[in-house]
Protein backbone atom coordinates (compact mmCIF):
# COMPACT_ATOMS: atom_id res chain seq x y z
CA UNK A 1 0.00 0.00 0.00
CA UNK A 2 1.27 3.44 -0.41
CA UNK A 3 2.29 5.18 2.58
CA UNK A 4 0.51 8.59 3.91
CA UNK A 5 2.30 11.69 3.69
CA UNK A 6 2.27 14.50 6.17
CA UNK A 7 0.17 17.35 4.16
CA UNK A 8 2.67 19.76 5.47
CA UNK A 9 5.46 17.25 4.10
CA UNK A 10 3.55 16.52 0.81
CA UNK A 11 3.59 20.84 1.01
CA UNK A 12 7.48 21.27 1.34
CA UNK A 13 8.03 18.64 -0.90
CA UNK A 14 5.96 19.87 -3.78
CA UNK A 15 7.66 23.63 -2.84
CA UNK A 16 11.15 21.78 -3.72
CA UNK A 17 9.87 20.38 -6.72
CA UNK A 18 9.13 23.55 -7.70
CA UNK A 19 12.55 25.36 -7.39
CA UNK A 20 14.76 22.30 -8.15
CA UNK A 21 13.30 21.59 -11.52
CA UNK A 22 13.92 24.93 -13.08
CA UNK A 23 17.38 25.02 -11.57
CA UNK A 24 18.51 21.48 -12.70
CA UNK A 25 17.15 22.13 -16.52
CA UNK A 26 19.43 25.77 -16.01
CA UNK A 27 22.40 24.50 -14.15
CA UNK A 28 22.75 20.59 -15.35
CA UNK A 29 25.13 18.38 -13.87
CA UNK A 30 26.15 14.80 -13.54
CA UNK A 31 23.84 13.44 -10.43
CA UNK A 32 25.75 11.87 -7.95
CA UNK A 33 24.90 8.45 -5.93
CA UNK A 34 25.36 10.71 -2.91
CA UNK A 35 22.16 12.83 -4.06
CA UNK A 36 19.95 9.78 -4.24
CA UNK A 37 20.91 8.74 -0.74
CA UNK A 38 19.92 11.79 0.76
CA UNK A 39 16.79 12.06 -1.34
CA UNK A 40 15.90 8.69 -0.22
CA UNK A 41 16.34 9.56 3.23
CA UNK A 42 13.96 12.27 3.17
CA UNK A 43 11.54 10.26 1.69
CA UNK A 44 12.04 7.40 4.59
CA UNK A 45 11.42 10.49 7.25
CA UNK A 46 8.51 12.10 5.10
CA UNK A 47 6.31 8.66 4.75
CA UNK A 48 6.45 6.79 8.25
CA UNK A 49 3.51 5.55 10.10
CA UNK A 50 2.43 6.54 13.38
CA UNK A 51 1.91 2.75 15.59
CA UNK A 52 1.45 2.01 18.71
CA UNK A 53 3.63 2.97 21.66
CA UNK A 54 5.44 6.02 19.79
CA UNK A 55 6.85 3.57 17.22
CA UNK A 56 7.60 4.54 13.46
CA UNK A 57 6.69 1.96 10.52
CA UNK A 58 9.25 3.48 7.32
CA UNK A 59 8.48 2.44 4.27
CA UNK A 60 10.02 -0.28 2.44
CA UNK A 61 9.46 0.04 -1.45
CA UNK A 62 11.19 2.92 -2.93
CA UNK A 63 10.60 3.85 -6.89
CA UNK A 64 13.77 5.99 -8.07
CA UNK A 65 12.45 8.05 -10.92
CA UNK A 66 15.01 9.05 -13.17
CA UNK A 67 15.32 11.22 -16.54
CA UNK A 68 17.10 8.69 -19.31
CA UNK A 69 20.59 10.14 -19.24
CA UNK A 70 21.29 9.81 -15.63
CA UNK A 71 19.54 6.19 -15.59
CA UNK A 72 22.06 5.34 -18.44
CA UNK A 73 24.87 6.92 -16.31
CA UNK A 74 23.95 4.81 -13.39
CA UNK A 75 23.02 2.01 -15.13
CA UNK A 76 26.91 -0.04 -15.03
CA UNK A 77 27.03 0.34 -11.21
CA UNK A 78 23.22 -0.16 -10.62
CA UNK A 79 23.81 -3.97 -8.75
CA UNK A 80 26.26 -2.12 -6.06
CA UNK A 81 24.25 1.39 -5.64
CA UNK A 82 21.30 -0.45 -4.62
CA UNK A 83 22.98 -2.61 -2.18
CA UNK A 84 24.94 0.41 -1.16
CA UNK A 85 21.35 2.45 -0.58
CA UNK A 86 19.63 -0.82 0.92
CA UNK A 87 22.40 -0.84 4.01
CA UNK A 88 22.28 2.72 4.26
CA UNK A 89 18.56 3.12 4.98
CA UNK A 90 18.62 -0.16 7.17
CA UNK A 91 21.41 2.01 9.49
CA UNK A 92 19.89 5.24 8.72
CA UNK A 93 16.23 3.35 10.31
CA UNK A 94 18.19 1.86 13.18
CA UNK A 95 19.35 5.27 13.88
CA UNK A 96 15.87 7.13 14.08
CA UNK A 97 14.27 4.23 16.23
CA UNK A 98 11.99 3.60 12.76
CA UNK A 99 10.66 0.00 12.07
CA UNK A 100 11.34 -1.91 8.90
CA UNK A 101 8.74 -4.40 7.50
CA UNK A 102 11.15 -5.72 5.11
CA UNK A 103 14.82 -5.18 3.77
CA UNK A 104 14.50 -2.13 1.39
CA UNK A 105 13.34 -3.11 -2.17
CA UNK A 106 15.08 -0.21 -4.16
CA UNK A 107 14.38 0.29 -8.34
CA UNK A 108 15.70 2.46 -10.17
CA UNK A 109 13.28 3.81 -13.51
CA UNK A 110 13.88 5.85 -16.83
CA UNK A 111 11.21 9.06 -17.59
CA UNK A 112 11.62 10.58 -20.77
CA UNK A 113 9.50 13.32 -18.80
CA UNK A 114 12.41 14.00 -16.68
CA UNK A 115 15.54 16.08 -17.34
CA UNK A 116 19.31 15.82 -16.01
CA UNK A 117 19.52 16.19 -12.06
CA UNK A 118 15.95 15.82 -11.10
CA UNK A 119 15.07 12.78 -8.83
CA UNK A 120 11.22 11.91 -7.96
CA UNK A 121 10.78 8.88 -4.95
CA UNK A 122 8.25 6.82 -4.63
CA UNK A 123 7.35 4.86 -2.08
CA UNK A 124 5.36 2.02 -0.71
CA UNK A 125 4.43 -0.08 2.45
CA UNK A 126 5.31 -3.49 1.23
CA UNK A 127 4.10 -6.74 3.01
CA UNK A 128 6.74 -8.77 4.51
CA UNK A 129 7.44 -12.41 4.58
CA UNK A 130 5.69 -14.51 6.83
CA UNK A 131 3.74 -13.32 9.87
CA UNK A 132 3.99 -9.62 10.75
CA UNK A 133 7.52 -9.81 8.95
CA UNK A 134 8.83 -6.82 10.81
CA UNK A 135 12.20 -5.86 11.10
CA UNK A 136 12.90 -3.76 14.24
CA UNK A 137 16.07 -2.08 13.08
CA UNK A 138 15.88 0.33 16.27
CA UNK A 139 16.69 -3.33 18.41
CA UNK A 140 19.51 -4.97 15.61
CA UNK A 141 22.74 -5.19 17.18
CA UNK A 142 26.15 -4.67 14.80
CA UNK A 143 26.00 -8.59 14.18
CA UNK A 144 22.82 -8.66 13.17
CA UNK A 145 22.93 -5.87 10.51
CA UNK A 146 25.77 -8.03 9.66
CA UNK A 147 23.91 -11.06 8.94
CA UNK A 148 21.31 -8.93 6.83
CA UNK A 149 23.94 -7.39 4.50
CA UNK A 150 24.89 -10.73 3.89
CA UNK A 151 21.34 -12.39 3.35
CA UNK A 152 21.15 -9.68 0.72
CA UNK A 153 19.99 -10.59 -2.38
CA UNK A 154 22.15 -9.76 -5.87
CA UNK A 155 18.97 -8.25 -7.85
CA UNK A 156 16.71 -5.94 -6.24
CA UNK A 157 14.97 -4.22 -8.93
CA UNK A 158 11.90 -5.95 -8.59
CA UNK A 159 12.62 -7.82 -12.55
CA UNK A 160 12.60 -11.38 -12.74
CA UNK A 161 15.80 -12.03 -14.22
CA UNK A 162 17.92 -14.47 -12.34
CA UNK A 163 20.92 -13.84 -9.41
CA UNK A 164 24.16 -13.81 -10.99
CA UNK A 165 26.63 -16.77 -9.69
CA UNK A 166 29.33 -15.49 -7.23
CA UNK A 167 32.46 -14.99 -8.83
CA UNK A 168 35.24 -17.48 -8.41
CA UNK A 169 37.35 -16.81 -5.37
CA UNK A 170 41.02 -17.05 -5.02
CA UNK A 171 42.06 -19.88 -2.87
CA UNK A 172 44.13 -18.09 -0.46
CA UNK A 173 42.01 -16.63 1.75
CA UNK A 174 42.91 -12.41 3.26
CA UNK A 175 45.03 -12.57 6.10
CA UNK A 176 46.28 -9.07 6.36
CA UNK A 177 45.49 -5.40 5.23
CA UNK A 178 48.40 -5.71 2.50
CA UNK A 179 46.86 -9.30 1.05
CA UNK A 180 44.76 -8.47 -1.97
CA UNK A 181 42.19 -11.02 -1.71
CA UNK A 182 38.50 -11.42 -0.54
CA UNK A 183 37.96 -12.53 2.97
CA UNK A 184 37.04 -16.11 2.76
CA UNK A 185 33.39 -17.21 2.41
CA UNK A 186 32.37 -13.59 1.79
CA UNK A 187 31.91 -13.42 -2.53
CA UNK A 188 31.43 -9.40 -3.97
CA UNK A 189 28.10 -9.87 -5.91
CA UNK A 190 29.26 -9.90 -10.06
CA UNK A 191 28.22 -7.38 -12.45
CA UNK A 192 25.89 -9.30 -15.79
CA UNK A 193 27.22 -10.32 -18.79
CA UNK A 194 30.44 -11.48 -17.82
CA UNK A 195 31.03 -15.27 -18.26
CA UNK A 196 32.13 -16.43 -15.25
CA UNK A 197 34.00 -19.65 -16.96
CA UNK A 198 35.65 -17.37 -19.60
CA UNK A 199 39.54 -18.57 -19.81
CA UNK A 200 41.28 -15.63 -18.54
CA UNK A 201 44.42 -14.37 -20.46
CA UNK A 202 47.79 -13.60 -18.14
CA UNK A 203 47.60 -9.80 -16.72
CA UNK A 204 48.64 -8.19 -13.72
CA UNK A 205 47.94 -4.86 -11.38
CA UNK A 206 51.28 -3.47 -9.71
CA UNK A 207 49.68 -1.44 -6.75
CA UNK A 208 52.01 1.39 -5.51
CA UNK A 209 50.28 2.23 -1.55
CA UNK A 210 50.37 5.36 -0.10
CA UNK A 211 53.00 3.91 2.47
CA UNK A 212 53.78 0.21 1.96
CA UNK A 213 56.12 0.41 -1.44
CA UNK A 214 54.33 -2.16 -3.73
CA UNK A 215 51.98 -5.10 -4.31
CA UNK A 216 50.95 -7.64 -7.42
CA UNK A 217 47.61 -8.64 -8.33
CA UNK A 218 47.53 -11.54 -10.90
CA UNK A 219 44.12 -11.22 -12.60
CA UNK A 220 42.72 -14.78 -12.76
CA UNK A 221 39.65 -14.26 -13.15
CA UNK A 222 36.74 -12.43 -15.81
CA UNK A 223 35.69 -9.57 -12.62
CA UNK A 224 37.80 -7.82 -10.00
CA UNK A 225 36.44 -5.73 -7.67
CA UNK A 226 38.00 -2.77 -6.08
CA UNK A 227 37.20 -0.32 -3.25
CA UNK A 228 36.97 0.05 0.44
CA UNK A 229 34.64 -2.82 1.22
CA UNK A 230 36.60 -5.66 2.89
CA UNK A 231 34.45 -8.35 0.58
CA UNK A 232 36.16 -6.46 -2.47
CA UNK A 233 39.28 -8.09 -4.11
CA UNK A 234 41.58 -5.46 -4.02
CA UNK A 235 40.63 -3.20 -1.27
CA UNK A 236 41.70 0.65 -1.26
CA UNK A 237 41.70 1.65 2.55
CA UNK A 238 40.87 5.48 1.82
CA UNK A 239 37.80 7.62 2.73
CA UNK A 240 38.02 9.00 -0.92
CA UNK A 241 37.27 5.50 -2.54
CA UNK A 242 33.60 4.22 -2.36
CA UNK A 243 33.05 0.93 -0.88
CA UNK A 244 32.58 -0.80 -4.01
CA UNK A 245 34.26 1.62 -6.42
CA UNK A 246 35.23 -0.43 -9.84
CA UNK A 247 35.52 -3.08 -11.70
CA UNK A 248 38.41 -4.69 -13.86
CA UNK A 249 36.38 -7.12 -16.19
CA UNK A 250 38.03 -9.34 -18.84
CA UNK A 251 35.35 -8.55 -21.97
CA UNK A 252 34.08 -11.24 -24.39
CA UNK A 253 36.48 -9.72 -27.33
CA UNK A 254 39.37 -10.21 -25.66
CA UNK A 255 40.49 -7.37 -23.95
CA UNK A 256 40.02 -6.50 -20.34
CA UNK A 257 38.37 -3.10 -19.61
CA UNK A 258 37.70 -0.80 -16.17
CA UNK A 259 34.62 0.52 -15.17
CA UNK A 260 33.66 2.74 -12.54
CA UNK A 261 30.96 1.68 -10.41
CA UNK A 262 29.05 5.62 -9.60
CA UNK A 263 31.32 6.48 -7.20
CA UNK A 264 31.80 9.84 -5.86
CA UNK A 265 35.39 11.02 -7.05
CA UNK A 266 35.81 8.60 -10.05
CA UNK A 267 39.07 6.95 -11.76
CA UNK A 268 42.11 9.00 -13.15
CA UNK A 269 42.91 6.86 -16.02
CA UNK A 270 46.44 8.00 -17.46
CA UNK A 271 46.34 11.54 -16.34
CA UNK A 272 42.59 11.87 -17.12
CA UNK A 273 40.17 12.70 -14.19
CA UNK A 274 36.83 11.52 -13.45
CA UNK A 275 36.81 8.83 -16.59
CA UNK A 276 34.10 6.38 -15.90
CA UNK A 277 35.18 3.70 -17.95
CA UNK A 278 37.87 2.48 -20.20
CA UNK A 279 39.40 -0.48 -22.21
CA UNK A 280 42.53 -1.23 -20.85
CA UNK A 281 46.07 -1.42 -22.83
CA UNK A 282 49.59 -2.80 -21.69
CA UNK A 283 51.44 -0.32 -20.04
CA UNK A 284 47.74 1.73 -18.96
CA UNK A 285 48.15 3.57 -15.18
CA UNK A 286 44.67 4.28 -13.45
CA UNK A 287 44.59 5.75 -9.60
CA UNK A 288 41.79 5.09 -7.01
CA UNK A 289 42.08 7.27 -4.04
CA UNK A 290 45.60 7.55 -3.05
CA UNK A 291 46.34 4.00 -4.97
CA UNK A 292 48.30 3.65 -8.24
CA UNK A 293 47.64 0.55 -10.66
CA UNK A 294 49.65 -0.37 -13.57
CA UNK A 295 48.27 -2.71 -15.84
CA UNK A 296 50.41 -5.54 -18.05
CA UNK A 297 49.20 -7.94 -20.28
CA UNK A 298 51.72 -10.73 -20.64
Amino acid sequence: MKARQNPLNKFEAFMQRLIERPFARLFPSRLEPVEIERRLERALDDNTLLQGEGRRLAPNVYDIYLSIKDHQQLAPGQAMLVRDWQNHLVEYARRHHYTLRTMPIIRLHAESSMGPGEIRVEVEMGDGQGGDGLMATQALSPEQLAQIRAALPQNQFGGSSPQQPPVPQSPTPASSPNHYGPPAGNNPPSMPGVQQTAAVPPARLTIRLPQSGQQVYRIEKPVVNIGRQLSNDIIVEDKRVSRYHAQVKYQPDGNFAIFDLGSTNGITINGIPNMRQHVLRNGDRFTIGSYDFYFERR
